[in-house]
């Protein structure tokens, strides 16, 4: 019996090409339902409205820097325009391969690895249709945020430049044809790694290998210092300058086209109407091609991609081992917390990262310029760039702890009802998946305070206090993130990553930077009350700063694991 007119995705009355697109609407609409009702409707809306002005907040940010830095570079007489190109050049290769990596692990997800794959491919849906319509979800998911957010870097060029309208006009062709190119080049090289490997390892590997190139990356560039751009005295003579900045990128390479028209068309220099072609060939030859290797090998890579997960260390007896460290009632959640952390290379390559952050970080403590004091004023500066160091180190525990102890509960996904359905104490449940967490961020938080203090000279007795207010923080948003993440879980997220990535972990990040500042801000006060003697207020802004981060880290868990247990998941 053939399917009622108003569910048949192409009614045979409907010419092909009305059809086809008919069936694309069709196949997007669920992605644009379920977002419409989550600002209209979800729980969580209130969420998206803070995430949407914290945004805005960001967006300027980048807008003054942008326009600060073009307007430095602009104002080198001779250089400017030059350094202004190279800027626009450097970063739209920075975004390109960034896009082209994000599009190949989220190119995974959508062609091979999406939960409504089988529902999909069971519907009369032609292969081009689903082709283009999962093209349009993977360059959505992978793009837009770096679209959102590179319009004031091109916004602040066009203002502090005074472009013209065929600026603005280039950008609009540019800009979607660079970000579609970095799609289709994803989409056709995860294609051909899912015939090779399957699709769960392939995923693993690129997500291993974008955070080691990432880690890399921070490194290399903080160690090139490249706020030495703005200031030519540096170098021995202009000759030299100029040598540095110009290596040319490849010519093949597509960032280049679109900053030789971009940078064209805002200094009022002759169109390139080369490039302008080699854009537009390029985004047309890279979707057919990528067409073409989908039609070849989606069936084969699909096949693949349902190969189960070997388990491989779920006897191992290391981690029950490791968890004897721990509390009685917290070992067994933590022995399989370690078992899945092992396993998912998502989670332990930001080993890379972190280490890529603590590098930067201390690279960046010794490159700063103290040979400019002397004497008492530069002990005094010294040792107040130590004592600042717990505000940055609050931060990057606050960044480890959405990572990892936020997505603790979410990581259950569907199997969370046997959890629930065992004998475990709701608090003791967050506080055993907390340690996870808590482990990476007391070693990155003491590296990047006591670390940096030892090696900017700081006394022992301020590198003590350093030490021990990190912990309690370390404690603090600990049990904050778990909390957090226990009131709002996102079962359905395939990677701990998504989980980590929504309105409700940028809420927490919010609080946790408000804890650290708080004290800061104490500690601060303590500080300048004992320089003045007086000593009683030092010992009350103390107990206020153990008391908030014990209490923000106990008292929460407690009612989080109550509200877990009562909500009936």
């Amino acid at each position: 019996m053939a399917p009622p007119t108003d569910v048949t995705l192409l009614a045979p009355d409907v010419p092909p090409a009305a059809g086809a697109v008919r069936q694309l609407r069709l196949l997007l609409s669920p992605r644009a339902q379920g977002f419409r009702n989550i600002l209209l409707r979800g729980e969580q809306r209130a969420l998206y409205v803070g995430l949407g002005g914290i945004g805005v907040l960001f967006w300027l940010l980048i807008f003054g820097s942008v326009y600060f830095l073009v307007g430095k570079f602009l104002d080198i007489e001779g250089f400017g325009p030059f350094l202004a190109r190279k800027l626009m050049e450097m970063l739209l290769a920075s975004l390109f391969v960034m896009l082209t990596f994000s599009n190949i692990i989220t190119a995974l997800s959508t062609y091979y690895l999406s939960d409504d794959l089988e529902l999909v491919l069971s519907l009369p849906v032609a292969r081009p249709t689903f082709h283009y319509a999962r093209f349009v979800d993977t360059l959505t998911q992978s793009s837009w945020m770096m679209a959102v957010f590179g319009v004031p870097v091109f916004l602040a060029y066009g203002l502090r430049s005074q472009a013209g309208v065929a600026y603005y006009a280039a950008l609009f062709f540019t800009i979607p044809s660079l970000l579609m190119l970095a799609a289709n080049a994803g989409i056709t090289i995860s294609t051909v790694l899912v015939n090779v490997f399957p699709a769960r390892r392939t995923r693993e590997l690129m997500v291993l290998l974008a955070v080691m190139m990432m880690a890399a990356l921070f490194v290399l560039l903080r160690t090139l210092r490249p706020e030495r751009l703005v200031d030519a005295q540096a170098f021995q003579n202009a000759a030299a300058y100029v040598a540095q900045l110009s290596v040319p990128a490849p010519v093949l390479f597509p960032p280049r086209w679109a900053s030789d028209v971009i940078s064209a068309t805002m200094l009022y220099q002759p169109f390139p109407w080369t490039d302008a072609a080699l854009l537009l060939t390029g985004l047309l030859a890279s979707t057919a091609i990528a067409r073409w290797t989908t039609a070849w090998g989606f069936d084969n890579g699909w096949s693949r991609s349902q190969e189960a997960r070997s388990a491989r260390f779920y006897r191992s007896k290391v981690f029950d081992t490791l968890a004897l460290a721990v509390p009685v009632a917290w070992r067994p959640h933590v022995s399989k917390e370690l078992r899945v952390f092992v396993r998912d290379p998502a989670q332990w390559s930001q080993v890379f990262l972190l280490a890529g952050v603590c590098g930067v970080y201390l690279v960046s403590i010794h490159a700063l310029p103290f040979e400019a004091f002397q004497g008492q004023l530069l002990a005094s500066i010294k040792q107040a760039m130590s004592f600042l160091n717990l505000g940055m180190g609050g931060f990057v525990m606050a960044a480890i702890a959405a990572r990892f102890n936020f997505a603790a509960v979410s990581r259950e996904g569907r199997a969370f009802w046997l959890v629930r359905a065992g004998p475990v104490d709701p608090a003791t449940l967050l506080r055993a998946k907390s340690v996870l967490g808590f482990v990476p961020m007391m070693i990155v938080g003491q590296t990047v305070t006591v670390g940096s203090g030892w090696m900017l000279g700081a006394p022992g007795w301020l590198l003590a206090i350093e030490s021990v207010t990190t912990m309690f923080l370390c404690y603090a948003m600990s049990g904050l993130a778990v909390s957090l993440g226990a009131v709002w879980p996102d079962f359905r997220a395939d990677t701990a990553a998504r989980a980590a990535t929504g309105p409700a972990a940028v809420f927490f990040m919010v609080l946790a930077l408000t804890l650290d500042f708080v004290v800061l801000a104490l500690e601060v006060i303590a500080f300048y009350a004992g320089y003045l003697g007086h000593y009683a207020i030092v010992a009350l802004a103390a107990a206020l700063v153990v008391g908030l981060c014990v209490f923000v880290g106990t008292w929460p868990v407690q009612r989080a694991g109550r509200a877990l247990w009562a909500s009936g998941l």
